[in-house]
């Protein structure tokens, strides 16, 4: 196991306000298994397994039996692994019990809103309507979803709290990712109304940590970690004034399964880091200081390229009151969580 990862497995583990115990010897399905935020919360369940014996069923749902070997290892091969080779926009059985579904495929990658809405709506859709009616059948304990703060749309406030709603043109493209979001967020409210079910909704912020694929992911705080790695200025491009609302695995992690064992059915709950709001060319400021040995500086596309960001997104903090009740804080702060990614990767490197 990666060496930060592990190492962020077992300060999760001692993390007072978790109560591990609940998903001992338990059968969690995790869709969209080889993406960033699954991936982190199954290496999690990997390490349970590993170092406490919590006999914790994996199965593992993907499209991609290579990526899962690349992704996962050898503990791919182990007997409490088992991968689901579908596509969950189609219906799909799993084989004996399923305590807990954690619906996580989605593309979120902004290049795909234009070029493949379609297939950026179907997962937040079809498959959240197909993995909600698995947990019903299969009576599970808890369904968790992965929403996205997109669904907060163009909003003028200083502090987006989880009843807040902006505006979202559905007739506009990008809007396939946040309006599927949103639909996808009322399915659960649904079944968890009409069924009884636990579903839970957590609402990501930009997220990173050692399981971001540098090669797919074109966000730019991707884009700093792969410069940083190959001795490359930090490329804006952009005016670099547009904020983030950053947040680093760990604390996502422990958020994602706090809302999923702690939540109230039928609740949505925001994952970031109020401290780690800031400016794109803030952030490059501080990487550039926090890797001096990297001898890395800033650099600005072209003139002819640089466009200026949307301004709502300068302008909000993303709230995190209601997972703070039930016990979550944030642990690491943003130059620590980039330190961690970045040692993660020159880690794989070696």
């Amino acid at each position: 196991m990666n060496r930060i990862i592990l190492k962020d497995c077992e300060a999760l583990f001692n993390e007072k306000t978790m109560d591990w115990s609940r998903i001992k010897n338990a059968a969690i399905l995790v869709t969209g298994a080889c993406g960033m935020l699954p991936a982190y919360m199954i290496w999690m369940m990997i390490y349970l397994n590993e170092y406490h014996n919590y006999h914790i069923k994996i199965l593992a749902l993907c499209r991609n039996a290579k990526r899962a070997s690349v992704v996962f290892g050898e503990y791919a091969e182990r007997d409490y692994f088992e991968l689901l080779l579908t596509d969950v926009t189609e219906p799909f059985q799993a084989d004996g019990p399923v305590d807990y579904v954690i619906h996580a495929a989605s593309t979120s990658c902004s290049q795909y809103f234009g070029t493949d809405p379609v297939g950026v709506i179907m997962p937040n859709t079809q498959g959240t309507f197909h993995t909600l009616e698995l947990a019903r059948k299969k009576r599970a304990k808890g369904y968790l979803y992965f929403s996205s703060s997109e669904i907060y749309g163009r909003i003028d406030k200083e502090f987006i709290e989880e009843k807040d709603c902006g505006y979202l043109d559905s007739m506009e493209l990008r809007s396939c990712y946040g309006e599927s979001k949103r639909l996808g967020e009322n399915l659960c409210k649904a079944y968890s109304h009409q069924y009884g079910l636990h579903a839970v909704v957590v609402r990501p912020a930009q997220t990173y940590g050692p399981t971001m694929n540098l090669e797919r992911d074109t966000r730019v705080h991707s884009g700093f970690v792969s410069n940083i790695l190959n001795h490359e200025p930090l490329l804006l491009k952009s005016d670099g004034l547009s904020s983030r609302n950053f947040c680093y695995l760990y604390d996502g992690v422990f958020g994602y399964f706090k809302a999923l064992l702690d939540g109230e059915a039928g609740e949505a709950y925001n994952v970031s880091n109020p401290e780690s709001k800031i400016a794109i060319c803030d952030l490059a400021e501080i990487l550039v200081k926090a890797f001096p040995e990297r001898k890395i500086e800033i650099a600005y596309a072209n003139h002819d390229n640089v466009y200026l960001e949307n301004p709502y997104k300068k302008q909000s903090t993303i709230s995190v009151e209601k997972l703070k009740a039930l016990g979550w804080t944030p642990r690491i702060s943003l130059e620590e969580g980039f330190r961690r990614t970045v040692a993660s990767f020159m880690e794989e490197k070696k």
